[in-house]
């Protein structure tokens, strides 16, 4: 090795150093500066309770074109839904930016410092538990948003969510979901073909490999501080679901009947990988109080 590449890797490893403990001491004051800002108050960790309700997203609700090209027009949307958990630590798709969308100071250290992992479930890290709805029930997404229980939270940063799938289904719609967790109808039409179709899960075909439960780790939840009264509001997204579906595998129905997708198929498949993404499910949270299309508030239709 020569004394000049010595020297350039010994001037990279001290950069690199002198980068590192610049982040740390800025994390540090960044830290003790939000612990300081909000007095007792911000620190305290009080109990709230939250109202919560579930709706689908609007790129659901019209036609939709998924990734292989099929366009899809659903008239069915049936989730079961068990406990909803929202957590101080980021999801592990995020990507942490000052406002504006430029990159802080901080975060362009830390991923020079330390490059930047694939985002796998692996990586997520929950932090403090924040609030959770338990009341398991089922909607249909496609009436629109429907209220759900009231969940039990504490104050403090929450920027992450847990989805859980509810086994056995209850509510209004567990007859109709006759054990599923899932189940979608619609149409999909791609050039002259056309083919409506069903396509249903399992609590099998949803459970995550790294917990073993029927649950999706590290959906994304819009950052937000709860301090007082507020709305959590789930947007599902059917589009994720079934995005990477091919259809050209399911057989044509008789009259226009829907036809399941075989459990164990290509496209049955490509349904429950959808299911269990993050990005089909995003969380958010809104001060006030929820409210009907009339305006009105609509706390007394809450799911129990």
């Amino acid at each position: 090795m020569t004394s000049t590449t010595a020297q350039t890797r010994a001037r990279r490893r001290a950069a690199l150093a002198a980068a590192v403990h610049l982040t740390a001491a800025l994390a540090a004051g960044a830290l003790a500066a939000g612990c300081g800002a909000g007095g007792d108050d911000a620190t305290s960790g009080k109990r709230l309770t939250l109202a919560t309700q579930i709706a689908p997203d609007a790129a659901s609700v019209e036609p939709f074109t998924n990734e292989l090209g099929w366009t899809v027009t659903l008239s069915k949307a049936h989730l079961s839904i068990g406990s909803l958990h929202y957590f101080e630590g980021a999801p592990f798709t995020a990507q942490r930016a000052a406002p504006g969308g430029a990159p802080s100071l901080l975060d362009r250290l830390a991923r020079w410092a330390v490059p930047e992992a694939h985002a796998h479930p692996g990586h997520y890290q929950a932090g403090e538990a924040r609030g959770q709805m338990v009341q398991p029930t089922s909607v249909d997404l496609l009436q629109g948003t429907t209220a759900l229980a009231d969940a039990d939270a504490v104050s403090g940063v929450v920027r992450s969510a847990r989805f859980t799938f509810g086994a056995p289904p209850s509510g209004p719609f567990a007859a109709a979901l006759d054990g599923h967790v899932v189940a979608v109808e619609g149409r999909a039409e791609k050039g002259d073909v056309a083919r409506a179709f069903r396509a249903r899960a399992l609590v099998a075909d949803v459970v995550a490999a790294a917990s073993g439960e029927p649950s999706v780790e590290g959906c994304a939840f819009e950052e937000a501080f709860l301090d007082g009264p507020g709305v959590v509001t789930l947007v599902v997204k059917p589009s994720v679901w079934l995005d990477q579906v091919d259809f050209e595998e399911v057989a044509a129905g008789e009259d226009g009947a829907p036809v399941d997708l075989e459990p164990g198929s290509q496209a049955h498949r490509g349904f429950t990988r959808g299911l269990k993404k993050g990005t089909a499910y995003a969380f958010s949270f809104a001060p006030g109080s929820p409210e009907r299309e009339d305006g009105s508030e609509a706390s007394e239709d809450r799911q129990r």
